[in-house]
This record gives structure tokens, sequence and C-alpha cells, in this order.
């Protein structure tokens, strides 16, 4: 988390104070009803998963076409468990009919290692992003639409350690094998690499990338991608304390998210915590708080519950607490934040004893 001091001023607009009276007031709405349509393909996709177990069996790898599509509609709708069941199934077919060092196995490895980066669950990524591109690269060499985008997951690893060079060498990579298959740069792997360099304090380089991954989201349409682009500008901005350039960038990925992710999922409290970071940077304890609140309000009610993300937003919203003279409000939460992150410690050490 990017922790932000300092004053100053916000604009206005009539956009900015509408937006922000959505997200504080309505913060577990979908703006728009035609974000059903996103349900009724579920519901299609259900309805053809189970017709085709019944006619060629559940285990059969034909069902890999839908159940990878059908894993990515529960994410969005914040079915983050039938999402995670989704992908492991995928994985166990597509082992059981290619064999574990397959493309097709390395493929559904990746996609399930995609998920957990997603949820900030980098011990369980790891080595799964490690095995499929241990098999891509015997398989398929340094080239590939597939490669590339393990190498921007290890980079997306690598980055959350604070492994930089390695996030940024792998990064790198991810666009150069794009470009060997004459592929323009995908905006993902422009992200990741963007948010290397921003990490490294390389702001110019970092925000020529993400504007160009924003350049290539926003034209095609790909809503969740653009508010990723918008969020990682944002944060860019953020360590750069140019707050009044970050808030509207992370208010429309807010926005972009309520309209298109379910009402409980874990990206929408990170847009929260973002919000209430920049609030708090300019001595706006009240407002940062209520960002604060309703991040965990979203990640209580969902799948973040007792996560680590959970106690990042409660040590911020300790600090905001303490800004306005709530000493045992901020007591509390800092107790449970460290309860949270000791808990989380010592199921790493016990991961790394067993490794």
């Amino acid at each position: 988390m990017v922790e932000v001091r300092g004053k100053l001023s916000f604009p206005s607009s009539s956009w900015v104070v509408a937006a922000a009276v959505y997200f504080f007031l309505v913060p577990h709405l979908r703006a728009d009803p035609s974000s059903l349509a996103p349900e009724n393909t579920s519901a299609a996709l259900a309805r053809s998963l189970a017709a085709e177990e019944q006619r060629l069996g559940p285990a059969n790898p034909n069902l890999l076409r839908i159940l990878a599509p059908l894993a990515q509609l529960r994410f969005e709708d914040a079915d983050i468990a039938g999402a995670t069941a989704l992908r492991r199934r995928a994985l166990k077919i597509a082992i059981a009919a290619y064999g574990n060092s397959s493309v097709p196995a390395a493929e559904a490895m990746a996609a399930l290692g995609r998920l957990y980066i997603d949820l900030r669950r980098y011990l369980d990524a790891e080595p799964l992003a490690i095995a499929a591109d241990d098999v891509l690269s015997s398989k398929l060499g340094a080239e590939g639409a597939a490669k590339a985008a393990v190498l921007a997951d290890r980079a997306r690893i690598a980055l959350a350690r604070g492994e930089l060079s390695h996030a940024q060498k792998w990064a790198a990579a991810a666009v150069a094998a794009d470009a060997k298959i004459g592929k323009a740069p995908h905006g993902d792997r422009l992200r990741v690499l963007g948010a290397a360099f921003a990490a490294q304090g390389r702001f110019a380089d970092s925000e020529r990338l993400l504007r160009q991954a924003l350049a290539v989201d926003r034209p095609a349409g790909d809503r969740l991608a653009t508010a990723r682009d918008l969020a990682q500008l944002a944060k860019a901005y953020i360590r750069q304390k140019r707050f009044s350039e970050a808030l509207p960038l992370i208010e429309e990925a807010t926005l972009i998210d309520q309209q298109r992710l379910g009402a409980t999922h874990p990206l929408i409290a990170e847009d929260f915590h973002d919000i209430g970071l920049i609030y708090l940077a300019d001595n706006r304890a009240a407002n940062a708080a209520r960002a604060f609140r309703n991040a965990i309000r979203v990640l209580n009610r969902g799948a973040g519950r007792g996560m680590p993300t959970l106690a990042y937003v409660e040590l911020d919203l300790a600090r905001a607490e303490h800004a306005l003279g709530h000493e045992d409000k901020a007591q509390s939460l800092f107790s449970d934040a460290r309860r949270i992150l000791n808990i989380a410690q010592d199921e790493e050490r016990e991961r790394q004893r067993q490794v």
C-alpha cells in the first residue's frame, strides 16, 4: 500500500461531485441495468456446461472451452469461490486429459494463478506461474501470447514482493514476446511494465506506458482493463504526490468497477482504499474514513474477510480515526490489523516450511 502525505486541492466539477455522492452513498449498487447482461451470459454458460457434462461426462476435455469463460464471469460477479472451483476443475481436467507437461495444462495453471494474483494471493499464484512458464518455455520457446501473459504474471508477483529488477525484466520480456509474434503491445503487459517503472521511480517512463495501455484498452471497449489502467496510473501519480491528478482517475475506475463487477468484489475495495489515501493526504480525515469504511464493508461482505488486504485498509482507517481524535477506534483497528497480519505471517512461514 502507498502512504501519502501533503496538502492538495481538488477540482470541484459537477462530475467529481456527482461521483462522490455515488461512491459514498450508493456503494452497493451496480449503476447500469445493462450490466445484468454478463449475468445472463453466465447463466447460459452454466446451462451449456450442465448439458455438455450430461452428454460427454464430467471430465471430458471439451468442457474446458466452457469452464474458462464461465470462471471469468463468476470472478467478475464476485463469486470468488465459484470462480476458483471452476479454475481448479479446469486444471484437473487438462492434466488428466493431456498430462501435466502439456500446453493446455500450463494454460490452466496460468489461469488459476492469474485468479490468485487478482486476489493478491501471491504465495498461491507463484508456483503455478513458475510451472506454467517452464512448460510453455519448453513447448513454445520465448514466443506466443500464452507465454507473454505468464511473464506478465511473474512480473506482478515480483512487484508485490518488492523484487523490482525481476519485475521489470519479466514485464519487458512479456512486451517483447508480443512483438515477436507481430502483435501490438497488449495493455496488460504495458500496465505491469509501467507499474514496475513507477516502483523504481522512473515516472516519465511509467506514465508513457500506462497511457499507452489506456490507449489500447479504452478504444477496444475493454472496460475492466481500462479500469485497471486508470487505477494503476492513479497509483503512479500518488507515488509522485500528484494527488489532484490521481483522484479523477481512481474515481472513474471505481465507477467502471461498480458498473461491471459484483458488489462485493475486492477490486472495488481497492478503489475505495485508494480514494481514501488521497483524501487522507489532503487532511480530509472524515472523507478518508468514509472511503476506508466502504472498502472494509466490501471486503467483509465478500472474499476479503480476514485477508491481509483488509488489515492494510484497517491500518489506514486507524490513521484517519487518529486524525479525527477517535483514539479508541484507532487502537481497536490497529489491534485487529495486527492480528490478521500475524496470522498471515504464520501461514506464510508454515508454507515455506512445508516447501
